[in-house]
């Protein structure tokens, strides 16, 4: 498992990686991304090893380049 989180200095405000993956991703009340695991865990999710390459999908393709794993 890996853990992501959104750099919300960055975010665009697509809404790309909430749209495409809400189970990982949602808008905060600033209209900016974060992580999240059934709406705790806020922008700290912990990623289970068969949706990475899901999440990496919504890194690779964010606009603002500002979805990460973060670094243990």
């Amino acid at each position: 498992m890996r853990k992501a989180y959104v750099d919300k200095d960055n975010c665009t405000s697509c809404n790309q990686c909430a749209d495409n993956l809400p189970k990982y991703f949602m808008m905060d009340e600033d209209d900016l991304s974060q992580t999240h695991l059934d709406g705790t865990s806020i922008n700290d999710a912990m990623i289970p090893e068969e949706d990475t390459k899901r999440v990496q999908k919504e890194m690779d393709e964010c606009p603002g380049e500002c979805i990460h794993w973060k670094k243990h």
